[in-house]
């Protein structure tokens, strides 16, 4: 089996993540009791009392903090969010990094399940991305049962999660061509009108500017509908990604989605070339975590 030489790569993007991950929350505890408590302002996804936790699968694993003994524990959450900062110390520094893995994700979706109301599109891709990343591991160092199987592994799951944005960007763009608002190009226009969306400069900019309005809109639907073909091509991808990373950019700062924006941005990770994963790991100061796995 061919060695999966996209270590680096995935190292990278992993250990960035966790570093978002783990000022994310500390941004938000201010409002932790707010977003996670079972009492909270966003309230809670219910509990079906009718099954068993056993019978709750998956759904209930990661769903926790809305079960009716946080009533009684409303502080459990702490424990939650102390979990995943401690998950994603010792996973970041390659401390049992299978199993800091799972306990990223599991305090991570429990957490973005519990305030999904606040969130955005960005926490969905987030709990994806972990998903995929739990199977994701080096396996040149070890031989014996598995050793064989991990590469495959890495394999399957590493082009599951490009595929992954490439869907994504798929289906955003098929469902804005649904919307005549879109199709007529002054879906960024309304959309500036929305105080909760836009700042007060973009609002000026664009809120009776038709023609602004039309060129933005129609950049953003040619982006989002060229990326799962053009991001296959290395003499196009470069370019391409950069201005992704503006779009996303204007995304985060002018609309105000920041989580959305700034995880768009960090996915373009895996996709960039070999030299470009180095350059970044070492102005990042990352190489030593990432050679050390």
């Amino acid at each position: 089996m061919q060695p999966f030489q996209f270590h680096e790569k995935v190292e990278l993007f992993r250990k960035v993540l966790y570093i978002f991950l783990f000022f994310n929350t500390l941004i938000l505890l201010p409002a932790a009791h707010d977003l996670f408590a079972y009492y909270g302002t966003v309230g809670t996804r219910g509990w079906n009392t009718e099954l068993s936790f056993f019978e709750q699968g998956s759904y209930g694993l990661l769903n926790l903090l809305s079960h009716p003994i946080n009533a009684r524990f409303e502080w459990l959450y702490i424990l939650f969010i102390g979990g995943q900062l401690v998950a994603l110390v010792l996973g970041f520094f390659n401390k049992m990094p299978r199993l800091m893995s799972f306990a990223v994700y599991f305090f991570t979706v429990n957490l973005f399940s519990k305030g999904y109301l606040a969130f955005t599109g960005g926490e969905v891709l987030i709990n994806f991305m972990l998903f995929y990343l739990m199977f994701i591991h080096p396996s040149r160092q070890k031989e014996g049962l598995g050793s064989d199987l991990q590469p495959i592994v890495n394999h399957v799951f590493f082009r599951i999660m490009l595929v992954q944005v490439c869907l994504l960007y798929f289906f955003s763009v098929l469902y804005k061509l649904l919307d005549e608002n879109w199709v007529s190009g002054e879906a960024i226009m309304y959309v500036s009108r929305f105080d909760a969306y836009s700042t007060s400069w973009m609002q000026s900019a664009l809120e009776n500017n038709t023609i602004l309005s039309v060129i933005l809109t129609y950049t953003t639907l040619t982006y989002q509908a060229l990326f799962p073909i053009v991001v296959w091509f290395k003499k196009m991808k470069k370019p391409f990604l950069m201005f992704g990373v503006v779009f996303h950019l204007g995304i985060a700062v002018g609309m105000g989605i920041f989580t959305f924006g700034i995880v768009m941005i960090l996915v373009y990770l895996l996709f960039i070339d070999q030299e470009s994963v180095n350059k970044i790991a070492r102005k990042l100061r990352l190489e030593r975590f990432i050679e050390s796995v």
